[in-house]
């Protein structure tokens, strides 16, 4: 059995609606070639490195799979026809996963670990922009108490 990895770039502003479509063909492709599906990871919105059809974002997913190879092409070939995809890369990770079991194992432990750390960057985000709240609020009131100041002198 060999490893892969399928990267995929989608427009930025496509609705959950439609990315939970991609993701479910993308599923369906691997497990309609008997592969399975290791590790499926949301990068998020990212620049890109070059404009693609007039955007210069990206919403970017990883999917970690094994399986024989005979999926691929169709796997890709659904990619190719979606007008959302921007761009899409499958990688052989390698040629013979000798312990199966093993690699799924460590599979959970990667998807754990990337909650974990998307759980954490959430929070962080949320507390940013919290504390930007706050200093805009906080900068609005010194705005109007200056403005009440001027307008008594």
């Amino acid at each position: 059995m060999r490893e892969y990895e399928f990267v995929y770039v989608v427009q930025p502003d496509a609705e959950p609606e439609r990315l939970a479509e991609i993701h479910a063909r993308v599923e369906s492709a691997i497990e309609g070639g008997q592969g399975r599906t290791l590790l499926r990871d949301d990068w998020g919105k990212r620049r890109l490195a070059y404009e693609i059809q007039k955007f210069q974002k990206g919403h970017y997913f990883l999917v970690e799979m094994l399986g024989d190879g005979k999926f691929i092409s169709e796997l890709e070939r659904g990619m190719r026809l979606d007008p959302d995809v921007l761009r899409y890369l499958t990688i052989l990770v390698d040629e013979q996963v000798k312990d199966v079991p093993a690699r799924v194992e460590r599979a959970e432990k990667e998807a754990a670990e990337h909650a974990e750390r998307r759980a954490e960057r959430e929070r962080l985000e949320r507390e940013r922009q919290e504390r930007e709240r706050v200093e805009a609020a906080a900068r609005t009131t010194a705005l109007a108490e200056a403005e009440a100041q001027s307008a008594a002198a």
